[in-house]
């Protein structure tokens, strides 16, 4: 078995050794640079929106999925959210862009019940292990294992988070698919067991059990570390050191699984920079999913925090405990690997950022005024975006995609499905 408790040691060391201080950002704005990239957002969307009408509609359908779109969102992520040259290379590279579109017709193919939400959901797993190809010098592409880890996470997550659904079901339901990731048979009681069932055969097929064990153990810890997360509903009498230890063992488990479903084989070494990322990307997840786990009485390491101050000093600490897991992804060698962890740890502070902005009820004036100030977008104006058509990254996903004809032949969709 992985030694992840270890792992688990090692970086609550690093959270209890880090600092509360307000980082230091690369980039500052003022007012007055906020209101000019909010009035490029706004004529981006204009532009975007133009493309499902009239004229433009048919210049579109005219021309090669994202030949159009792909500069317009070039000039996006340049101007408004100021990525590098080099970040974007990686961002809209071909092989990147192939993926994405490769992934939304495998996902439409297996899943046509999913809403484009769902799919955008297992998406942004995908872009994660892409992620780990390029870190790895391993092709970008929807391997068979890449496609099945993403979209279990709609299936089992929207399961799991269902507070229709009795604990005592949700038990029931993690116990089968534990039985099914140790290579057993249950029945499946459900279309929703029966399509997770069918994921799970296409890791079998990629990564034979006795060739890859340690794949499969992996995938155990994720299946633990999910099932620990359920004591976190609906329970108060959970102490914060273990509420910690769980948040850190789902949120790594689940990246260092993707590890493995990439590569086969990691060393220790790797194997601890990846989990340390994982626990980076739960500590972005329960940030902005502050509302809904307080509505659905979810213990995080954010409830147990008393009062807005400590909650302010918990956003400080995030960033910089982010900065040096971020920093142990070095030990791997892949191509660019500076503009990659500098594309990474842009991206995550942007959604940490943004979550303090989203919720203002949490935090001080004060501290919504200084954070504020490394935004590029106004914390109201984008507020205001989010009330209008909720999450704006899943808004540029549907406008991409609604430009390719639904009839676009994509042969190596259908060779995996």
């Amino acid at each position: 078995m992985l030694a992840f408790n270890s792992y688990i040691d090692h970086f609550v060391k690093i959270w209890e050794s880090g600092t509360d201080s307000l980082p230091l950002f690369k980039r500052s704005y003022s007012k007055r640079e906020q209101k000019e990239k909010e009035g490029l957002f706004s004529k981006f969307e204009e532009k975007a929106t133009s493309y499902q009408k009239g004229k433009d509609l048919r210049k579109l359908r005219e021309s090669e999925p994202g030949t159009i779109f792909f500069p317009l969102f070039h000039s996006f992520l340049r101007d408004i959210f100021d990525f590098e040259p080099d970040q974007l290379e990686i961002i809209l590279s071909e092989e990147f862009k192939f993926v994405s579109r490769d992934f939304f017709y495998k996902a439409r193919q297996f899943a046509p019940e999913l809403s484009p939400e769902n799919i955008y959901q297992a998406m942004r797993n995908a872009w994660i292990m892409n992620s780990i190809q390029l870190m790895m010098n391993l092709p970008v592409e929807i391997t068979p294992s890449v496609f099945a880890y993403s979209m279990i996470y709609p299936y089992s997550d929207n399961l799991l988070d269902n507070p229709e659904i009795t604990s005592e079901e949700k038990q029931e339901f993690s116990h089968r698919f534990n039985q099914r990731l140790h290579g057993e048979k249950p029945h499946p009681n459900n279309h929703t067991e029966s399509q997770l069932f069918r994921l799970v055969e296409m890791f079998e097929e990629q990564y034979p059990r006795h060739s890859f064990p340690e794949v499969y153990d992996s995938l155990y810890i994720i299946q633990q570390a999910q099932t620990r997360s359920l004591k976190l509903i609906h329970c108060d009498d959970i102490n914060d050191i273990t509420v910690r230890e769980i948040c850190f063992e789902k949120g790594g488990a689940s990246v260092l699984a993707d590890g493995y479903l990439v590569a086969g084989h990691l060393t220790p070494v790797q194997e601890q920079a990846i989990f340390g990322y994982g626990i980076y990307l739960q500590l972005l997840d329960d940030l902005q999913d502050m509302k809904e786990d307080q509505e659905a009485h979810t213990r995080t390491m954010l409830s147990c925090l008393t009062g807005v101050a400590h909650l302010e000093a918990f956003v400080n600490r995030a960033i910089h405990f982010g900065r040096q897991a971020l920093d142990e992804l070095r030990f791997f060698n892949g191509c660019n690997m500076d503009a990659l962890l500098r594309l990474m740890n842009h991206s995550v502070e942007m959604m940490i950022v943004e979550s303090v902005g989203l919720n203002p009820e949490f935090y001080t004036s004060e501290y919504l005024a200084t954070l504020e100030i490394f935004s590029p977008l106004r914390f109201e104006f984008i507020r205001q975006k989010r009330n209008q058509s909720g999450s704006q990254r899943f808004a540029f996903f549907k406008k991409y995609f609604e430009q390719i004809p639904s009839s676009a032949n994509f042969q190596k969709s259908s060779t995996m499905i």
